[in-house]
């Protein structure tokens, strides 16, 4: 580790707060703000660059007067500022590259002088700036699309320290009566109490500054009073903000906290990797620097008495290597580590990959209108008229009576929500009545959702499918903007913001190449319909409309092919390769070659995979499984996967749907891998190692080393969707049944080759399968291994019947069966068998018919 401490005190000997973006250090202190080169400091700490020729890039000036900045936040090129009792923000655009003197900032909010800004921090992913004011004991919400308030928590205490999630769902509060609560709020304004914590801290009435993990799983509780030590306590958002670890090293009480953004692994011998986070502190009044690993309860370096004064900010790179200290007299220190010291860098996509395993919170309710009462003094002095100003008026509506409106917020999540499908039948409609109740006021049966009857003006133009339909799928519903990023080529990213479903504000598509140094549009295009779903593939994008329009469009923007009229909602829409796959909310499916410009294969229904007939009731209309997913491999297979685990493929040359995986198997195959599950820290408590012991008692290296080869391949289709089947079981609490399964049907008379059985029926539903998906590398090990285990129990008959489809008739030499010669296949399978006694008539039968042996001698 190298540290260099800037040799001159900058900003007049005072530095209070600093922010890192795009690789610029933004420092503030006084009534200068000066921005400075990451890079440029990392290498003068490590001795690269001589620290003489060390500068900031520019500096301005900031109209603070008499009151301290003491808050900052970056918003993209737009500096916001915080005193005690006023609010900056800069007036244009700073551009990081070029000295900008002639920037200036003007007052947003000034508060009453009993009234204080207590902390000031920044959800990047809402675009929310939440603002702490002790005289009212409240947090206001401000959105910076429109810098109109467009929330309120009103609290019971002044609050000292904010803590922004970086999913974007919570807000921790630290208030100054020691409590904690955690507060779920949205883009709207709209919040509620999500957890009280049991647990109380030790805090001053001081500006605190702490942060979240980057993955947002780890919650930092500073000064935890449980304790005669101070120490920190990290609580595990996923275990309802249970302590995980505990931290203790300080030489005094810990005033902030900061996480790197980035996560960090250490490679171990005999043991898997270990992935930690590192944190960064300092105390209240004291020079020191603290560093810990999340895994270890000491820290990891305590570096004393670096300033003769405190620390009054922290602040991590970007690439999780160096650290920045500013001091209260106006040092800057850089802390420059080597990997052997930190432990080697994950990259950003590690961690977004952590945040996506967290489950997100159900949207909060839309927020009630507040009116105003007369008389009522404002929260806020307003220092500028927003009427005057049509740069500031950009989505606010001022009403006469003094109230605004917030314009609709732009929704970055790509999560989707959607529309119950509709119960509506016509009135006419036949159906038996239901049941009376009996003498005793109880119904026979649990009455289901009744569906409700519609008068329709003219019954011969009612449509069939819709008002008649065997299925009704839920749509999505429109969110107001939203983006997609390709598959294929993460850089590219499609943006929808749906406008008011008319030709007075369209809807706009804009397809964008995000590049490190600048974005580029690719194309945009306007409908004056709202759109719901969008999707690509190696060489399309597509969208569809809420009406059920769909639009092909090139990378360059040029349409493919005219509007598609489906005539109703769409369900799903799914691109891969050269396909676009279409599900409508009837339940009709498209799988169109764009290409080629026409149906790989005739339009059907996933009906059938829904079981009717074992669902069927007095009802016109009964509830069946939910679609957990719905897409299209790139060689245009459609699949589906079902909320109770089984995933279905269509074979266009049978035109049927086929079962690829069953939970039934997941039950009795001794191939099943139960540690393969969509969902990160799930493993362990889905291990059978009962089942695995037993099976191992067939094994070959041979097999063994095949069918690992299987398990390991992330590419897999079918692992993919067993893993959908461990989910779901899992969801269900159906895995704990498993050892009961195993200890009791297979125990009674007449089961004992149950579990025989159902292995070869799972084992050849795969092989099957992956001849239909094309997998050929998948295809040839399991038939490899699924002969072996013929031959291990002496199934005769079906291994001669495996061999001679691969023999056809003698004619094997110039015959391919999965890209594959059938003679490298019977080569292989015949060597693999060869040493099991059992079937050693069927095997040199065939390898004397190969020329493998000479039954001659």
């Amino acid at each position: 580790m190298k540290l260099l401490k800037f040799p001159e005190p900058l900003h007049n000997g005072l530095l209070s707060a600093s922010y890192v973006l795009e690789n610029k250090l933004v420092l503030v202190g006084n009534n200068r703000i000066s921005v400075w080169d990451c890079s440029d400091l990392q290498q003068a700490a490590q001795g690269k660059k001589p620290v003489r020729n060390m500068g900031s890039e520019f500096e301005m000036e900031l109209p603070v007067e008499e009151d301290l900045p003491r808050y900052l936040v970056v918003i993209g090129k737009q500096l916001v500022i915080a005193g005690d009792r006023t609010i900056w923000r800069s007036a244009v655009d700073v551009d990081w590259r070029i000295a900008r003197e002639a920037t200036t900032f003007e007052k947003f909010v000034e508060f009453e002088k009993d009234e204080c800004v207590t902390d000031m921090k920044y959800d990047d992913v809402h675009g929310t700036v939440f603002v702490g004011v002790s005289s009212q004991n409240k947090v206001w919400l401000y959105d910076v699309a429109t810098w109109g308030k467009v929330g309120t928590i009103t609290l019971n205490a002044k609050p000292i320290t904010l803590i922004v999630d970086p999913l974007g769902e919570l807000l921790t509060v630290i208030l100054q009566n020691r409590s904690v609560t955690i507060y779920q709020y949205d883009e709207l304004g709209s919040t509620k109490v999500h957890h009280q914590l049991n647990q109380y801290v030790q805090m001053n009435p001081l500006s605190y500054n702490i942060s979240m993990s980057p993955q947002g799983t780890l919650l930092p509780m500073v000064n935890s009073i449980k304790n005669s030590t101070p120490s920190v306590q990290l609580l595990e958002r996923n275990s309802n903000f249970a302590v995980q670890s505990t931290l203790v090293g300080y030489i005094d009480k810990c005033k902030i906290l900061k996480f790197s953004p980035c996560l960090y692994e250490k490679q171990n011998k005999d043991k898997p990797s270990t992935q930690y986070n590192l944190l960064a502190s300092s105390g209240n009044d004291d020079g020191n620097i603290v560093v810990w690993n999340s895994k270890r309860a000491k820290p990891l370096f305590n570096a004393a008495k670096v300033t003769n004064t405190f620390i009054t900010d922290l602040q991590w790179s970007e690439d999780g290597t160096s650290l920045f200290a500013i001091s209260n007299d106006g040092y800057l220190f850089v802390f420059a580590f080597q990997e052997i010291e930190l432990g080697k860098v994950l990259p950003k996509d590690e961690v977004l990959k952590q945040r996506s395993d967290i489950q997100l919170l159900e949207q909060l309710p839309l927020p009630l209108p507040k009116v105003e009462a007369q008389g009522e003094k404002p929260d806020v002095k307003p220092v500028k008229d927003i009427k005057s100003d049509p740069k500031a008026n950009n989505g606010i509506s001022l009403i006469k009576s003094g109230k605004k409106k917030v314009a609709p917020i732009v929704i970055k999540s790509n999560s989707m929500e959607f529309n119950e499908p509709s119960y509506l039948v016509p009135k006419d409609l036949k159906r038996r009545p239901r049941e009376e109740p009996q003498s005793n006021g109880l119904s026979s049966k649990k009455q289901r959702r009744d569906i409700e009857p519609i008068d329709f003006l003219d019954t011969n133009l009612l449509i069939p499918n819709i008002s008649f339909s065997k299925i009704r799928l839920a749509t999505p519903k429109v969110r107001l903007n939203f983006q997609y990023n390709s598959f294929v080529n993460k850089n590219l990213v499609m943006e929808i913001k749906n406008g008011t479903g008319n030709e007075q504000k369209p809807t706009t598509i804009t397809l964008t190449l995000k590049e490190s140094d600048k974005d580029t549009t690719l194309f945009q295009d306007f409908t004056p319909k709202f759109i719901t779903i969008c999707t690509c593939g190696d060489s399309f994008w597509s969208y569809c409309t809420e009406e059920g329009v769909i639009y092909v469009y090139s990378c360059s923007g040029k349409k493919i092919l005219p509007p598609m009229i489906m005539g109703v909602p769409i369900s799903f829409l799914e691109g891969c390769g050269d396909y676009l796959l279409c599900v409508t909310s009837m339940g009709q499916l498209y799988c169109w070659d764009v290409k080629q410009g026409k149906l790989k294969f005739p339009m059907n229904t996933v009906y059938p995979l829904l079981n009717p007939t074992l669902r069927y009731s007095d009802d016109v209309l009964t509830r069946a499984e939910n679609i957990t997913m719905c897409t299209v491999t790139s060689n245009g297979v459609p699949l589906i996967t079902l909320s109770n685990g089984d995933g279905y493929m269509f074979d266009c040359d049978m035109e049927a749907w086929m079962l690829v995986n069953d939970s039934w198997w997941a039950y009795g195959s001794q191939y099943w891998d139960f540690t393969n599950t969509t969902q990160t820290g799930t493993n362990s408590s889905l291990g059978n190692g009962d089942k695995d012991d037993k099976k191992n008692k067939y094994w070959n290296s041979d097999a063994e080393h095949l069918i690992d080869e299987v398990r390991r391949n992330k590419l897999s289709i079918v692992n993919y969707l067993e893993s959908k089947t461990n989910d779901e079981m899992s969801r269900k609490g159906r895995i704990r049944n498993l050892q009961r399964f195993a200890k009791t049907i297979l125990m009674k008379e007449g089961f004992e080759n149950l579990e025989d059985i159902v292995t070869l029926s799972h084992l050849e539903n795969r092989i099957l399968v992956s001849l239909k998906l094309n997998e050929t590398e998948e295809f040839t090990k399991l038939l490899i291994v699924y002969c072996i285990r013929l031959a291990e129990m002496g199934f005769k008959n079906r291994l001669d019947d495996v061999l001679g489809w691969l023999y056809n008739d003698g004619d094997y030499k110039d015959s391919t069966v999965a890209n594959h010669s059938r003679e490298e296949l019977l080569k292989r399978i015949l060597v693999a068998c060869a040493d099991i006694r059992q079937v050693q008539r069927v095997t040199t039968s065939y390898a004397s018919a190969l020329g493998i042996i000479d039954m001659s001698l």
